[in-house]
């Protein structure tokens, strides 16, 4: 795991180091400045002849101008500008700017024409504007000063977090720089591992400052309560099965989903347990749609729904008693009917079950009520699902989504797997973790139903919350394995490259 901190908590692992190491803030400040000049010398050699730093009054500026010292010693003249008044700026920053001005002379004032000129002629630039601690929108002279910064030419490189990108959820205040490179100190912040603070990011590297990193990072009962998933985790979860493994130890998956003229949500569900490591799956759509679902597979069995509620419920819950895991939801539609089949299942079923789509939607404002579930669930919501179980907006929910996610779970009692880019997984017990794989080819129909069969196989196998983090990153994993490009990619071959990403993981 790769620990995600706040704002508040990046402010108390200096603190930390400085009472209880006795490290001296000015030495964190050189040695990250330090550690970011190496960083910019090794990744942009043929760049460093007109470096601009635009640094603030604050202690971002500071790293700003330790990076300008140590590109002098190096031989070279950076133009440093600053972004405020002169006056303010205090602590460590203060005598860094000070050494600058030393050797390089007075630091002017960013003004729309100074900043022009200096534009037109960098080679790189560097923005040390805003730092994490930022929590207001940015408007006037800086809005402007990014928008020119954004608009030039040359290579932009972040110190710590892009100005104007919160540090917590990602979203932007006002504007935000747009960086290549991202330089993040002692640890990674929250806000750029979530759009569009992962997109304004660019490439993020941690530079180290002297200080212990946060931690652990293994999987356990004291892991970090915000991270980002490794490649490491997944294969701790999912180990090699022995020699003498048969179908009955792979896990019996029943998909309940599908209805007459909607059955290919089920046949990918059914494809993505299987293709995940499910032994055996069977496919149980409402009734009326076994024929069609019979004309489409060839690995997967069907089972036969009887129309009427009762009855439909009890065939289900027999079903279950020779099985291991369930899907509910995908195709089985939004009518009455089909809402209080999607509702009774996901509450009376005592297995561990995935509720997506239809099931979903059959709990729209009701979020408490799966607090009632007889067994396990996890809910795997698109945005819109996510905003309907909650009784809010789509737009609410993407403003901040490690605290949708957290909302969703506390309400619910349920492991939330909210999908999108950088999906979230987070735990009833305040726990979020983050699939770090952006594969834009994924934004297509059926995709998430691969997903949603894809955690069902590995919840038959493994704790609801292990089972939810595997499966995103097997299927996010996967889609950049099988794309091809940033879109035509189809849902079946996000299946199909699953046993692929398993190989390589080992």
């Amino acid at each position: 795991m790769i620990p995600l901190l706040s704002c508040d908590a990046v402010r108390a692992l200096d603190a930390d180091a400085v009472a209880r190491l006795g490290v001296p803030s000015s030495i964190l400040m050189e040695n990250a400045g330090r550690g970011a000049f190496e960083e910019i010398v090794r990744r942009y050699p043929e760049r460093l002849s007109r470096v601009l730093i635009v640094g603030g009054v604050g202690q971002n500026g500071g790293d700003g101008w330790v990076i300008a010292r140590h590109l002098f010693l190096r031989g070279h003249r950076p133009r440093c500008l600053l972004l405020g008044e002169r006056s303010k700026v205090r602590g460590d920053a203060a005598p860094n700017l000070q050494a600058i001005e030393t050797l390089l002379g007075p630091v002017a004032c960013v003004s729309e024409p100074a900043l022009d000129a200096a534009l037109a002629d960098a080679s790189l630039i560097v923005d040390g504007m805003f730092g994490t601690g930022l929590d207001r929108p940015i408007q006037g002279l800086a809005a402007s000063a990014i928008e020119r910064i954004n608009r030039a030419d040359a290579p932009r490189v972040a110190l710590d977090i892009p100005s104007g990108i919160d540090a917590n959820s990602g979203k932007v205040l006002g504007a935000a720089v747009r960086a290549e490179l991202t330089l993040t100190f002692a640890a990674h912040k929250r806000g750029l591992h979530q759009h569009p603070g992962a997109v304004h990011a660019g490439e993020v590297v941690l530079v180290g400052i002297g200080v212990p990193a946060p931690g652990p990072t293994r999987i356990s009962v004291d892991e970090p309560e915000y991270a980002a998933i490794e490649a490491a985790d997944v294969r701790e979860l999912l180990p090699l099965r022995a020699a003498d493994t048969h179908k009955g130890r792979g896990g019996h998956v029943l998909v309940v989903a599908g209805s007459p003229g909607r059955t290919g949500a089920a046949v990918l569900a059914g494809y993505g347990a299987m293709r995940a490591g499910a032994g055996l799956v069977t496919l149980c759509p409402r009734a009326g749609a076994r024929a069609a679902l019979d004309a489409k597979v060839l690995e997967i069995m069907t089972s036969d729904m009887p129309a009427e509620l009762d009855a439909a419920v009890a065939h289900v819950v027999e079903e279950m008693r020779v099985k291991h895991s369930a899907v509910i939801g995908p195709g089985l539609g939004t009518d009455d009917a089909g809402s209080k089949l999607a509702e009774r299942l996901a509450l009376e079923l005592s297995a561990p079950c995935v509720l997506d789509a239809d099931a979903l939607t059959a709990f729209r404002g009701r979020a408490k009520d799966l607090r009632k579930a007889a067994g396990p669930r996890v809910l795997t919501p698109h945005p819109a699902e996510a905003a309907r179980v909650l009784g809010v907006s789509t737009e609410e929910v993407q403003a901040d989504r490690y605290q949708s996610a957290l909302r969703l779970a506390a309400a619910s009692g349920a492991v939330v797997v909210l999908k999108g880019a950088r999906t979230v997984i987070a735990t009833p017990a305040g726990r979020v973790r983050v699939c770090p794989l952006d594969v834009p080819a994924l934004g297509v129909a059926g995709t998430g139903d691969v997903l949603t069969g894809i955690t069902a196989a590995l919840l038959a196998q493994l704790p609801a919350a292990e089972a939810a983090l595997s499966a995103v990153y097997l299927h996010a994993a996967a889609g950049a394995c099988a794309a091809i490009a940033d879109r035509g990619l189809l849902a079946h071959e996000v299946a199909d490259a699953v046993p692929h990403v398993l190989s390589a993981l080992r």
